[in-house]
Parts: structure tokens; sequence; C-alpha cells
């Protein structure tokens, strides 16, 4: 089960953009943060942006939030919007702005849709 995970993981680590929106979908961020009655000012690093690139940036053998910006980057070029600067300082406060009711729920939503993804891909 262990090389399992380890191949998982590495398969998020080499994706370009935010992996985790795939297994931790807007809709289910959504539906926590109504649950949970948080409100947020629509920006660039909403609480779904920032989660995903929270749990890239976690798992990531490069922790760094320059990192999370370029997977962040990645994922913003993909939809032809317009790319934010490199500097890491939006990110960082949006991430500390998290709360950690919310991390809590959808981490373990997130870890049960990964254990899902492990068994039938493995």
């Amino acid at each position: 089960m262990a090389l399992r995970v380890q191949i998982l993981k590495d398969k998020f680590n080499q994706s370009l953009g935010l992996p985790f929106k795939e297994l931790l979908p807007e809709s289910v961020i959504e539906q926590a943060i109504a649950e949970l009655k948080i409100r947020y000012k629509k920006r660039l690093f909403d609480p779904i942006v920032t989660l995903w690139a929270f749990l890239s940036q976690v798992l990531d053998s490069d922790k760094s939030c320059h990192n999370a910006v370029s997977k962040i980057i990645a994922h913003l070029a993909e939809q032809i919007v317009e790319i934010p600067s490199t500097d890491t300082s939006a990110y960082c406060q949006a991430r500390s702005r998290l709360p950690e009711k919310l991390l809590e729920k959808l981490f373990k939503k997130a870890a049960d849709n990964l254990e899902a993804k492990v068994t039938t891909e493995c």
C-alpha cells in the first residue's frame, strides 16, 4: 500500500497546475464553505485556489511558496486569464486566512477521495 501511495504522490508532484482540483472539486469546497458559514471576498487567491495550492505545497518535495504560486500560475494559464505576479506574499496571506475548521473538513474529504483513487488505480 505504501508503494501505491508513493506512486500517486509522485504523479501529483509531476503534474502542472493544481491537481487537487480533481480530487477536491470546487463544488465540494463551496459546499463546505456554505455549511461552515464562512464569508470571503472573491479574489485571485480565494479559499478554493488557495486550498488547492496549499495541498499541493504540503505534498510536494519543494514546499516553497514560490513553487505553490508557480502551480497557481500554471492553473491560471490553462484558463486564459491574466497571469499574476510571481510574488508570494498574496498567496501566503491567503493561506494564513484559511479557517482551520474548513481545512479539517476538507482534508478528511480529500483523504477519503485519495484512498478511493489509490484503491481503484493500483
